[in-house]
């Protein structure tokens, strides 16, 4: 694998054209227990492919559009942070997604003007 791909050249898309690409696999790999955790469906590695279809996802459309999101590091987490209107063409795009499974989290009932397209619920 190593040396035959590109650094954004996608090595799965998925249905929904969301994708890992081969330098995320590869750098997953790398890690001391990577392999065994990609055969084995680990949720570590399932959590990090997720991050990578979002960040690829994000990224994608920021070419087109630079000020439809950001991307940035995130000192406290120590990790890539994203952020993005809850109204804007990101969120509306995630909205369309039938399995997005990583971006669940408690709807808040009274207000469902923070979430109008329901990618959070």
């Amino acid at each position: 694998m190593r040396g035959k791909y590109t650094f954004r050249e996608p090595l799965l898309i998925d249905d929904e054209g969301l994708y890992i690409t081969a330098a995320q696999m590869q750098f997953f790999l790398n890690r001391s227990s990577g392999k065994k955790q990609f055969k084995g469906a680990d949720p570590k590695f399932l959590s990090y492919y997720n991050n990578c279809r979002l960040y690829n996802f994000v990224y994608d459309m920021m070419e087109d559009d630079p000020e439809c999101a950001r991307i940035y590091w995130d000192g406290e987490q120590n990790s890539i942070g994203v952020a993005f209107p809850m109204r804007g063409k990101i969120a509306q795009q995630l909205a369309s997604f039938q399995h997005w499974e990583n971006l669940k989290r408690e709807a808040d009932e009274d207000d469902e003007d923070d979430d109008p397209y329901g990618i959070f619920t």
